[in-house]
């Protein structure tokens, strides 16, 4: 099999248009923040959420979708969060398993995690936060929110 040997584009340089045609640079707006430093001056300590609290979430949303039973995730939900589960448990409508798409996390002191989760369902995006401390080596889901209405479940 033989290759062809590129062709030059065909579209002019940049370097060879009138001034009036080249994008304007302008000096940042705004100075650059340390790499290192959160927006509240916190040091971060990674930008990636704990693998555990990724799987607590993915638990949490198949609950939300009835695919997974409250009982189920008995160690990992306080006895509030549980009972709230039961009562959600099928609230969101998703023919398929939901699918966890984005989860942010803020560190908590002392020893929590505060966590908001996207999941897509068929055509939609829900949504959901819960907080999460750290309670015998495990994580344990202490407060739930979701974009679902009071009334729902």
């Amino acid at each position: 099999m033989t290759h062809e040997r590129r062709r030059p584009c065909p579209r002019p340089v940049c370097d060879r248009r009138p001034a009036a045609c080249r994008p304007v640079t302008t000096p940042a707006r705004t100075p650059l923040r340390s790499a290192r430093a959160g927006r509240c001056g916190s040091p971060l300590a990674g930008h990636r959420t704990p693998g555990d609290v990724r799987l607590l979430a993915q638990w949490m949303a198949e609950v939300l979708v009835g695919r997974r039973r409250p009982e189920a995730m008995r160690d990992f939900v306080a006895v509030p969060v549980r009972e709230e589960l039961r009562r959600l448990r099928g609230a969101v409508p998703c023919e398929l398993s939901p699918r966890l798409e984005r989860v942010f996390h803020q560190p908590h002191p002392p020893a929590a995690l505060e966590v908001s989760a996207v999941i897509s369902c068929d055509r939609r995006a829900r949504a959901f936060a819960f907080r999460a401390s750290r309670e015998d080596g495990r994580w344990v889901c202490t407060h739930l929110e979701t974009d679902l209405p009071r009334g729902a479940g």
